[in-house]
């Protein structure tokens, strides 16, 4: 488009008028003059029109480039993205090994973290984690995590069943069959969505089976904690740490984000779990449906609080409560539980039965769950394995320094739940406390490029009800862990540690304590 139309009217004109003053003066120099103003005139409004359309060409191309920026640049505009493209993919796998330095009562040793630890172990595949999640809509989140190495009860189990030597009850050379039943089937471990009432995510309901928000080192994913398990005390509340239920969490935007990056920046923070948390849950544990009437409710609130050096401290509250069933199994009783002499068995003993649950049932003769016994001098109708089950409640305290480089995490809760009486004839409530103290330290190499260590120490203790081994016996625990966990590459991690331990045998009667020191090592892969 020519632009030079008015500068050459003016020249046109200019001339004009010079040549009119210059000719003779009986030429009509006003008719001359109207004529050029005329030609002025025209060209001035075409030129106005020229811009115009210029203008009209360069919006329409401004704005076809604002819709679809790839077709102006000569390719197809992105099409929307499918839910399913939405989806990430993220895992580990841990592989262990367990030896036993020294221990009073070899056949004895037994842990609820890890049913591998015993005589006649070497490695095994603690976990095998794949993780699916992502936001399939702007108010809708959805994680899914299968374990493919879980172990059910009996597979892997180095402690014999079908105990027929009566030896088993004084002496350490326990005799009965030691079963072979296979382990690494693949157990759901979370299913939910988070559902976010508002566009910045501070509200959100979680719906499906997932962790419960009761203690840090629960809600810590073991693919970031320190310790190879959780400490009883704390995780002794819930199987698994998970439930299937429904939880209200609420963090504003500033705080889910350092959250995140807490974990994020390798500083073993818990995961994004709000800053108040309320939910119910069936209260039996992951992958189990509900045995009464009744549901457990939780409650957790925590703050953490960042210094101007950068340093972040973190204090949590949390409580809940509900009933519980334990599950029963025929045992022979005795006497002495959690104690090295477990085990007397005084005249006039039966010789087999299966503890009653000592607590308010239905009383209703055609409750499929009903079995008898003894009350008031005559048989009645109770409840062995159902009902309304024993209260479980419990409230706990946590302070944590994340480590920057020195950290320290500790845990304590006090509670009642199930436990067996010391005739092991009844299930009943009991009083339970215990906790944990941890210290670490974060050194990242960068002289010689070796990565990133965490050497740690924990001292835990617990002295209460194993509410979720069968016939909930009563489990005294103190346990001193030092080890250090080596990262040599982000998605490599190796951690040795040794452990000096004194536990309760609750997998199986009469329930004896032990004494026993590991050196126990895992190696754990991340992808």
């Amino acid at each position: 488009m020519n632009f030079r139309v008015k500068p050459r009217a003016l020249a046109l004109a200019a001339f004009g008028l010079a040549a009119a003053f210059a000719a003779p003066a009986a030429a009509d120099t006003s008719a001359e003059i109207r004529a050029l103003k005329a030609r002025l005139n025209k060209l001035e409004a075409e030129e106005s029109a020229a811009r115009r359309a210029a203008k009209a060409e360069a919006a329409a191309h401004a704005a076809a480039a604002h819709a679809a920026p790839a077709a102006v640049a000569g390719h197809a505009p992105d099409a929307p993205k499918h839910w399913y493209e939405k989806i990430s993919l993220r895992g580990y796998t841990q592989m262990r090994y367990n030896n036993i330095i020294s221990g009073t009562q070899y056949n004895d040793i037994f842990s609820t973290g890890d049913r591998s630890l015993g005589p006649r172990q070497n490695f095994l595949i603690r976990r095998m984690r794949l993780i699916f999640s992502g936001d399939v809509t702007d108010h809708l989140y959805i994680y899914i995590q299968p374990d493919l190495a879980s172990s059910p009860p009996n597979s892997f189990s180095p402690n014999p069943t079908n105990v027929t030597d009566a030896r088993y009850f004084f002496y350490n050379n326990q005799v009965g069959t030691y079963g072979n039943a296979a382990g690494y089937f693949a157990q759901l471990r979370d299913a939910y969505a988070d559902i976010s009432i508002d566009e910045k995510k501070e509200f959100r309901f979680r719906v499906g089976q997932s962790k419960i928000p009761y203690g840090f080192t629960n809600m810590q994913s073991s693919q970031n904690r320190l310790t190879l398990d959780r400490p009883d005390a704390i995780n002794s509340c819930c199987r698994d740490e998970r439930d299937l239920g429904i939880f209200f969490y609420y963090a504003p935007e500033h705080m889910r984000k350092l959250f995140r990056d807490l974990v994020k920046n390798n500083l073993k923070g818990s995961g994004d779990y709000g800053m108040f948390a309320l939910g119910i849950y069936n209260g039996q544990g992951a992958n189990r449906i509900d045995l009464n009437r009744n549901v457990h409710i939780v409650g957790r609130f925590t703050y953490p609080y960042v210094f101007e050096n950068g340093q972040v401290v973190e204090a949590s509250i949390q409580a809940y409560t509900g009933r519980f069933m334990p599950v029963t199994g025929s045992i022979t009783p005795s006497l002495g539980m959690a104690t090295s002499t477990a085990g007397f068995r005084p005249a006039g003993y039966p010789a087999a039965l299966t503890p009653f649950v000592n607590a308010p049932g239905y009383n209703n003769l055609s409750n499929f769950v009903l079995g008898n016994y003894p009350a008031a001098g005559a048989w009645g109708p109770s409840c062995v394995n159902g009902c309304q089950g024993i209260k479980d409640e419990r409230v706990a305290v946590t302070a944590v320094i994340y480590p920057q480089p020195f950290g320290f995490q500790a845990e304590w809760n006090w509670g009642r739940g199930p436990v067996l009486d010391q005739t092991q004839m009844f299930i009943k409530t009991g009083n339970l406390n215990g906790g944990y103290f941890l210290a670490n330290y974060k050194y990242d190499d960068h002289e010689f490029g070796l990565g990133t260590f965490f050497p740690y120490v924990q001292w835990q203790y617990y002295n209460g009800g194993s509410k979720f081994e069968t016939n909930a016996p009563l489990q005294r625990l103190h346990e001193l862990d030092v080890g250090v966990e080596w990262q040599p590459l982000p998605e490599v991690e190796f951690t040795a540690a040794y452990v000096k331990m004194s536990r309760t045998n609750v997998g199986a009667a009469p329930y004896r304590q032990f004494n026993a020191d590991l050196l126990r090592m895992q190696l754990q892969w991340n992808y």
